[in-house]
């Protein structure tokens, strides 16, 4: 007679190594566009009258009934398209920061969201990948899809794209431009689809390859829900598009159950960010293009990635622009130098908020100060002395500078020798290629070595310019500006916005020649979050549009600015095992002197603070007072239990993760390191001064603004996205199971290797999934509020 104790013992045995045993050996994932996690339970809530079951039946019977739902699954940072997938995506910290970028040296426009020049590229041998492919690629860092055997993976038209299929291009475009003129010019004013006739051949596709036993990952991207939500705030036309991916969703299920893979098949439906859209309320747009432009904003000439709305020409439709530069009537000093000096550029991609870009305070100064000593009849003491204000501006920045250009052309150098390897290797790359050679790839890699070896050589002579500038004005004495004039242009850089502004700079910014040879200053912290309308028209929409902006300090603490009085500090530090802390600090009067030291007043928690955590219902201390809590280091496992409820979500954590640095490499010089150095430094000149947030129901699109709804915010609505899994019965994936503990899209990868096993996960930042894997307990977790919906 067994024992009932080494009964139990054996039967925990077995069932130990059958959970073991569970893995996924097919993943498909159904890559969704903006939707919010509140919006899908909304509909999935709602009954159909007709049918008894809910509006969206696949995805109750797929992912409720049969799969795991993730209910608090955050973005990591900001909720914007290209940061949230590049996180999807890598499982890596985030490097790309915004739908579009800036080169601060170069004036390179990084247009991460703008497919037509990558199809167009791509058929002209230009291009392989979409930009922000080429921008991992350059850093290292893998796709997901990556991971798998090329033959062994289909990727669908996506903003992390790699290659193009022209089959599916040939067979939906035939279709796509049958349609009327009118139809295709109302789209691209409001955006493009991926969708529609793209997104039905991929679908067809899809299927079809998954009756391939060999491949081993496949997903499909739609925009169609994030389209129609950014036009209209109307519950019943979000119902619809939700109610297409639902049948989508239906449609790829029953195909893989039809596959003898189904077993150890995953399906993963996840979205990028959420949407703040709500029936009955418009997202309000403000012009900042026109703001800047203006005497009060400071007469900027402006750069933007596209079109504003207020170009009602065809022009404004041409989808292979990424700069167009608006020119103020109001500039200061600048007065028809728009096209070589604009001195603003801004990212208002993402709707919710803007990057703004300025131009360095000191070259405004510079600029100046040559104007007035190339003015006629200037006396030789006045010249002097401009010719003395214009050194101490150098000086200022000489070491700084010195260092800049000596860094440079030891990378630009070591960047040189490996164009030169590279252009080796092209050399002897077959011209024409098999079959056998295509389908895996081949072909490809071959391609995307010459594209990259041309993007270096772009970069080489651009920065090499860039470097000439500054070289001549570190090379200038005051013998040689008393002596001559100098035209702007000789000395200083075109389309380059410079170093990026210090504190004290935005708060002192040179926007104009002052009076008594002085400059006119603005501080844009206050003047920004200070802007209001006077006709409000929305009761429940405020009159300021600017909620808060965010910048680094020199610390690599990030501040928040409300007003002068309500202000807080983000900082971050390692414990001694490694591991990230936060704290959250609300201050008031912050100022940084023209030394760099920066100086402030400690505040007591209240409300009306950036976040709005202390007033804040959701905000869970259980057993710790509130201010004793939020006065504390906590990791980020600790802050997103407390915060991931409230209006802000995970804002503190996003913040932290939206500014962070790697750290550049040492200044040994061989060529590894000096490529690494100067691949990160590419990446910081792509950040922005400063970011603004708008306050909900806001939005700065000029392009279009969005009535329905935007996102790029951190607030909840916003940035809480939709993870389900669902799988076959020996994939290990719970059925009827919702996870509460909350997690962001960092744990996405991890968690997908995870499950097939696959030893990646241990290398990635984020942590997988617990409740997910098949080798941990799973623990019962369905609350009360989790069961009704259920149902």
């Amino acid at each position: 007679m067994i024992q009932p104790r080494l009964f139990w013992r054996a039967l925990l045995l077995v069932l130990a190594c059958a959970s073991l045993q569970a893995e996924v050996k097919r993943l498909v994932i159904v890559k969704l566009d903006g939707i919010p996690h509140d919006v899908l339970e909304r509909e999935l809530q709602r009954v159909d009258p007709t049918t008894g079951k809910s509006t969206l039946p696949w995805i109750e019977r797929i992912f409720v009934q049969r799969g795991t739902r993730v209910e608090n699954f955050y973005v990591r940072a900001i909720s914007l398209s290209a940061p949230s997938w590049s996180l999807l995506d890598t499982g890596q910290h985030l490097q790309i920061r915004g739908n579009a970028e800036f080169d601060r040296y170069t004036y390179h426009v990084y247009d991460y969201l703008n497919f037509f020049p990558f199809y167009v590229g791509y058929a002209l041998s230009h291009r392989v990948d979409m930009p922000g492919v080429e921008v991992l690629d350059d850093l290292g860092i893998p796709l997901l899809s990556d991971r798998f055997p090329y033959e062994g993976a289909y990727q669908s038209f996506q903003l992390y794209q790699r290659g193009v299929r022209w089959k599916t291009l040939q067979h939906s475009l035939q279709s796509r431009f049958s349609r009327s003129v009118r139809e295709l010019l109302d789209e691209w004013t409001i955006g493009f689809e991926i969708g529609s006739s793209i997104e039905a051949q991929t679908e067809r596709e899809l299927i079809d390859a998954l009756a391939d036993p060999h491949i081993q990952y496949l997903d499909y991207f739609t925009g169609d829900y994030d389209h129609i939500a950014h036009s209209t705030p109307d519950a019943a036309s979000q119902r619809l598009a939700l109610q297409r991916i639902d049948a989508l969703i239906g449609r790829i299920w029953t195909a893989i159950e039809g596959t003898p893979e189904a077993g150890r098949t995953a399906v993963v439906v996840v979205s990028d960010h959420g949407m703040n859209t709500r029936p009955g309320t418009y997202s309000q747009g403000f012009d900042l293009v026109s703001y800047f432009n203006s005497r009060p904003g400071g007469g900027h000439h402006v750069v933007t990635d596209r079109h504003p709305l207020t170009d009602y020409k065809l022009k404004g439709l041409d989808p292979f622009v990424s700069e167009v530069v608006t020119p103020s009537a109001d500039s200061l000093y600048l007065t028809g130098a728009a096209n070589q000096y604009p001195t603003v550029l801004l990212d208002l991609d993402g709707n919710e908020r803007a990057a703004v870009y300025l131009r360095n305070s000191d070259l405004n100064s510079l600029h100046i100060l040559l104007q007035r000593m190339n003015r006629a009849g200037l006396e030789p003491a006045a010249r002097r002395e401009l010719a003395a204000a214009f050194l101490a501006i150098v000086d200022r920045h000489r070491e700084e500078w010195q260092s800049t250009v000596s860094g440079l052309r030891a990378e630009l150098a070591a960047l040189h020798r490996v164009i030169e390897s590279q252009r080796a290797k092209i050399a002897v790359q077959p011209k024409k290629w098999t079959v056998q050679q295509r389908d895996a790839g081949l072909d490809k890699a071959a391609r995307r070595l010459s594209v990259q070896v041309d993007s270096w050589r772009d970069e080489e002579e651009s920065y090499t310019e860039y470097v000439k500038g500054l070289t001549k004005l570190l090379a200038l004495s005051s013998m040689s500006l008393e002596n001559r004039r100098f035209n702007a242009e000789e000395l200083i850089p075109k389309h380059a916005m410079g170093d990026a502004n210090t504190i004290h700079d935005l708060q002192n910014y040179v926007i104009g020649p002052g009076t008594e040879g002085g400059f006119q200053t603005v501080n844009y912290f206050r003047l920004l979050t200070g802007l209001s309308v006077k006709n409000n028209v929305q009761a429940n929409v405020g009159s300021h549009p600017v909620d808060f902006s965010a910048v680094r300090l020199p610390d690599e603490s990030v501040w928040l600015y409300g007003d002068e009085t309500h202000q807080a500090i983000v900082s971050s530090r390692q414990d001694a095992q490694g591991n990230l802390k936060l704290r959250y600090q609300p201050v008031r009067g912050l100022r940084q002197d023209s030394g760099g030291a920066v100086s402030f007043e400690p505040s007591e928690f209240g409300p009306g603070f950036p976040l709005r955590l202390w007033e804040d219902p959701e905000l869970a201390t259980p057993g710790a007072d509130r201010d004793e809590w939020l006065s504390a280091w906590h990791s980020e496992r600790d802050w997103l239990r407390a915060v991931h409820k409230t209006r802000y979500s995970n804002g503190i954590i996003a913040l932290q993760e939206q500014f962070r640095q790697d750290s550049i490499a040492d200044s040994s010089e061989g060529d590894a390191v000096l490529l690494r150095r100067f691949k990160l430094r590419k990446r910081r000149l792509a950040q922005p001064d400063f970011l603004i947030f708008a306050n909900d129901h806001w939005n700065f699109n000029v392009r279009g603004f969005n009535p329905g709804g935007n996102h790029g915010s951190f607030l909840r609505i916003s940035s809480h996205s939709v993870l389900m899994l669902a799988g076959g019965e020996q994939t290990g994936i719970p059925k009827n199971f919702v996870i509460e503990e909350p997690y962001d899209s960092l744990s996405f990868v991890p968690t997908l290797l995870s499950l097939m096993g696959l030893p990646d996960a241990s290398h990635l930042p984020g942590k997988p999934i617990q409740e997910l894997l098949p080798q941990t307990e799973k623990p019962v977790t369905t609350s009360p509020e989790a069961t009704a919906r259920t149902r």
